[in-house]
Parts: structure tokens; sequence; C-alpha cells
């Protein structure tokens, strides 16, 4: 029969031995805990729906570096020889130029009310999109109420420029009632369309707001977002530079990703530290195995005379086994049982600088039972080996 009091009694002679091992144990449950939550968050939100093809487009941010370009008529002149460029490009569906991209972290962006309640309706931070009337074809987003304006305009402060909303942010501003016709704070509802993703920072990442209109300034940048046939997505992407350039050499293109790409960027930060995270684990995983092992092995050296009286008592070499391994098990428990703090403070101190949710009771629970299996096969071969002491060599030695 396996006494505990005796086995809690053989950890405490090997003090520092053993508490150097718990808190090894006890990082490597909290770094196992919190790298496959962060993990588990980064994949569900790689998988959450977006509302676009996310293979078939693609977004290119470039800039005039001329001046002049950077000015209307002149930037006008460019833009629409840029999209006639890539419109006659073999494999392109559908282009449009953009002020900004979807699937980004933060942007442009402002508020949103219904002008005739203003207090109850305003969304504080909605994306801006300033486009041409493709960019729904580009998107391939239905048309759910009214029409989308034909003609790009201008911002020329005499007339408010009318304005196309997402389902989810017409539902939220006009609740109960169409949003075709109604007053917002940035013109009049001409359509409202299907969600889709645009900002990671927005009130709700479902929420936009589309006006057809010119670019309002270049001076940092725009964009021109394209839709490719399948099977057509890097020849295209590899052209897009020169093509580019061809119609107008004075300008830079900083990138042309896809949407796929542009999601995964926007998550980069959380997939870069569940990464880091992972490797310390499986490091301290590691480490923690060799100390459990050379623990055990150390142990039953020391132990010899001790298992070889018992087993000329009768005891088995199941028996012995079983003991050696329940204390190495009673050691991780108890690591464990420190490591659940330390998971919970980990967890604590990085939702201060990202965004994570708090630590299931589950995932220690799981990490415990990983330690415990990786801890009983690092400890099984030295165990074994106590098993093989026999009863002669110990009774030599009284």
């Amino acid at each position: 029969m396996i006494s505990l009091q005796l086995i809690f009694k053989s950890m405490l002679r090997r003090k520092v031995v053993t508490s150097l091992l718990l808190v090894q144990l006890a990082l490597t449950l909290a770094l196992l805990s919190n790298s496959s939550l962060l993990a588990l968050q980064t994949w569900e939100q790689l998988r959450q729906p977006t509302g676009l093809d996310l293979d078939h487009i693609l977004y290119v941010s470039l800039k005039p570096t001329s001046k002049n370009l950077q000015e209307y008529p002149a930037f006008a002149d460019l833009l629409e020889r840029q999209l006639a460029a890539v419109r006659q490009m073999p494999g392109v569906a559908a282009v449009s130029h953009t002020n900004q991209s979807p699937l980004v972290t933060g942007g442009s962006n402002g508020n949103v009310n219904d002008e005739n309640d203003r207090d109850r309706s305003n969304v504080s931070t909605v994306p801006q999109y300033t486009v041409s009337p493709d960019f729904l074809q580009v998107l391939q987003l239905d048309v759910l109420e009214g029409e989308i304006p034909q003609t790009v305009q201008a911002w020329d402060g005499d007339a408010a420029i009318p304005v196309v909303l997402t389902k989810s942010l017409a539902e939220r501003v006009f609740p109960g009632k169409s949003a075709i016709g109604q007053m917002t704070n940035a013109g009049p509802v001409a359509a409202v369309i299907e969600d889709f993703y645009g900002q990671r920072s927005a009130e709700r990442v479902m929420y936009n707001r589309i006006q057809i209109a010119q670019i309002y300034g270049v001076a940092w940048g725009y964009g021109i977002i394209l839709r490719v046939e399948p099977g057509n997505t890097e020849q295209i992407r590899s052209q897009l530079p020169d093509v580019l350039k061809t119609v107008d050499p004075n300008i830079e293109v900083f990138s042309v990703r896809t949407m796929d790409e542009q999601l995964h960027r926007m998550y980069r930060n959380e997939f870069g530290l569940a990464t880091l995270l992972a490797v310390l684990s499986g490091l301290m995983l590691l480490v923690s195995m060799i100390s459990s092992y050379s623990n055990a092995h150390f142990n039953a050296l020391k132990r010899q005379q001790e298992i070889g009286i018992k087993r000329a008592l009768g005891a088995s070499k199941q028996g012995i086994l079983l003991e050696m391994l329940t204390e190495n098990w009673c050691t991780t428990v108890a690591g464990a049982g420190i490591g659940i703090v330390a998971a919970w403070l980990l967890n604590q101190a990085l939702a201060l600088v990202i965004s994570i949710p708090a630590l299931p009771v589950w995932l220690p629970l799981t990490a415990l039972l990983m330690l415990m299996l990786c801890v009983t096969l690092a400890t099984w071969y030295p165990a074994r080996i106590a098993t093989q002491v026999s009863p002669a060599t110990a009774t030599k030695t009284l």
C-alpha cells in the first residue's frame, strides 16, 4: 500500500530540487494555458465570417510621388487612367478606387447618427469608405434596399453626398424602419448593402459607411481594390505594379495584398505572441521532463537500499514502480496548483497589452493532463530501473 505521508517526507528531504521542479512545472502550465488560449482565439478570429472572398480580392496601396499628381484635377485624371489600365488586364472582374482597405485594425472613421434622433442613434466609430460605383462588384455585395449612386461626386460642400450603409449599421441607427431616404449626419441614405468586415477598432466590425465620391486627399496614399477571376490571383498580383507604373511612373506602390493576407496581418500580433509562447511552452515542457527524469533517477539511486529492503519484505515490482510514479505525480499536481495561479496572473498581464479573453477552467486542467503525461513518460524509465534493485544487494550493506 502506498503511503502519501512517506512520499511527502521524501519530497521534503529534497527541498531545493523539489522547489525548483515545482517552479518549472508552474511556469510550464501557465505558458501552456495562455499560449493555447491565444492560439484558439487567433484561430477563431481568422475563421470568423467576413462577407468577403478572401482569396480573389486584391488591394493595392500606393501614392503619387509628384505633388502635382496629388491634387485635383491631375489626380482625377491619373486615377481614371489607372482604373482603366487595371480593368483591361485579363482576369480582372471589377476594380474600384478606395481611400482604405477592408480588414484593417483602424483607419479613416467617424460617427454616424440619425439627424432626427442624435443622442439615441449615435454610433461613435464607423469606417468611412470613399469609392467608385464598382466597389460593390469588387466585394460581391448585394444591395438590400435602395440604389447605389452611379456618379462619383466631388466634395464641393454645396450638397450632401448620399451614403450607403451596411445592414447591421442601418438597423442600429434606424431600428424598426427603412433607412432609405433618412438623413444621417453625413448625408441621406441611398442604399443598404450586405455586411462586410471593415475595421477591427470599429464599434462593430460589420458597421461600415460608404460614399461614391472622389478621394478627399491622397498625400498619404490611396488604394485600388480589384476582384480577379479564380486562378489569376498571383499572376495579376505580380503584374499590377508594372501596369500602374506604365500609366505614370511618378507613383510609389507600397504593397499588393489579398484580403486573406489583410486578415492575417490584422491579427499578426496575437499570432506572433501565440507562436512565441508556444515555443517557450515547448522548451519549458522539455526542461520539466529532463528535470523530472533527473529527479527520479537521483531519487532511485539514493533509495536503492530502501527499495531493496522493501523487495526483500515482499514488495512487488509493480508496487515499487507505482510508488515512484506517484511521487512524481504528487509533485506535478503541487506544481500545477501553483501554475493555475501563475496562469491567471499571466492572463491578466497579457490582457493589459492585447485583447485576450479570460482563462477558462478547462484549459489549465488540460495543461495539467499534458504535464502528467509528459512527466510520466519522463520518469517511467528511472522508476523502472528502481524496480530492478535486488534484495540481496540491499541486505549486503546492512
